[in-house]
């Protein structure tokens, strides 16, 4: 079991076991993914993957984190073996909360096609339901996100650079998604 809001913590225990990895510009920690248990908490597979955003030079590096245990608001995990995998080559992308400091889904819209214009990325998208999430600075509100019609070399963009703030405990990382159909 894992609290639904674990992304500051796993963050935490992951730069304690490596010290160099806040300073790691592209770095990020997927949320862990699990079942709701509707109070607050996910209940995980023993297959659950802990997915760690990191150049490829830092591999060896972060293999270190084979055998490790971690301990999430009081609940501890094992790091089992870990193994490279390569960014995808689809698009759609979605991402499950994106953080940019707006509150207002209006202003959060403004703040994703402002950053989308910044990196030169064209893309259609879709705002998701609001969300608040624990960060080191207290709570901060985010979105979900589904990034569509992207050409691939952006869609790669957005994987390696991510959208927004906070990224590190899970907000603005990009993953591939099957098809917008069931959203529109």
């Amino acid at each position: 079991m894992l609290p639904i809001d674990h992304g500051f913590y796993l963050y935490s225990e992951v730069a304690r076991l490596l010290p160099w990895f806040p300073d790691e510009p592209l770095g990020g920690v997927h949320a862990i993914p699990g079942a709701d248990t509707g109070h607050g908490e996910l209940i995980l597979s023993r297959r659950t993957k802990l997915t760690i955003r990191i150049a490829s030079a830092r591999l060896p590096e972060l293999l270190q984190l084979t055998g490790k245990t971690i301990n999430i608001d009081n609940h501890m995990l094992t790091i089992g073996a870990g193994k490279m995998r390569p960014l995808s080559q689809h698009t759609p992308l979605f991402a499950h909360c994106v953080a940019t400091g707006s509150e207002d889904e209006l202003d959060f819209t403004n703040d994703i096609i402002r950053l989308l214009d910044e990196m030169k990325i064209d893309s259609r998208f879709i705002c998701g339901k609001r969300q608040t999430i624990r960060t080191q600075d207290g709570n901060v509100s985010g979105f979900s996100l589904m990034l569509h019609g992207l050409p691939l070399e952006h869609s790669l963009l957005i994987q390696q650079q991510g959208l927004g703030k906070y990224r590190k405990i899970g907000c603005g990382i990009f993953i591939p998604h099957k098809s917008i159909t069931a959203l529109t």
